[in-house]
C-alpha cells in the first residue's frame, strides 16, 4: 500500500501496489512536475481511492493524454493519462508520501535531459518513450 497527497493535503491518493517509477525528460513532464524530470508509476485503477478528488484539474496535454493537478496548490498528482482510460492509471510518484518501496527503474526521453541534471544514471536509458509502459504492473 502507497499513499500520496498534493503540497496542501486537499488531495490525497492510496493505490494497493505501485509499479518501479519510470523518470521522464520531456520538456512537458519537467513543467508539469516543475523540476528536472516528471517522475511517474503506474497503480491498478480499480486498486487506487482518492480523498479530495473535487480538487483535482485535469488538463489535456495532448489529444489523447491527460494530467491531473490540485487545483488548489498545483501539485502534479497524474502523469499523462488516456482520455479514454484504461485499467491503469499513471500516478505522480513526486506526490508520493513516506517512505514507499518502488525505485526507479527507467528514464524516458532522455535525449531532453535538462543539461543541468545529473541523476539515476544506473538506470536504463531511452531516448524516447519507455517501451515497457504497457507492460508496467503492480
Amino acid at each position: 500500500m502507497v499513499q500520496g497527497s498534493c503540497l496542501c493535503g486537499a488531495v490525497r491518493f492510496t493505490a494497493k501496489a505501485m509499479s518501479g517509477i519510470v523518470e521522464c525528460h520531456c520538456s512537458m513532464c519537467r513543467k508539469a512536475a516543475g523540476g528536472a524530470s516528471g517522475a511517474f508509476f503506474v497503480a491498478l485503477r480499480k486498486d487506487v481511492t482518492w480523498q479530495g478528488a473535487e480538487h483535482l484539474t485535469a488538463y489535456r496535454s495532448s489529444a489523447e493524454l491527460e494530467r491531473a493537478f490540485c487545483s488548489r496548490c498545483g501539485t502534479a498528482m497524474t502523469g499523462a493519462n488516456l482520455v479514454e482510460p484504461d485499467d491503469t492509471i499513471i500516478l505522480a510518484a513526486n506526490a508520493l508520501d513516506g517512505n514507499p518501496p518502488g525505485r526507479v527503474i527507467a528514464q524516458e526521453h532522455a535525449a531532453s535531459k535538462a543539461t543541468w541534471f545529473e541523476g539515476h544514471d544506473e538506470a536504463p536509458s531511452f531516448d524516447g518513450p519507455y517501451p515497457g509502459w504497457e507492460k508496467l504492473r503492480p
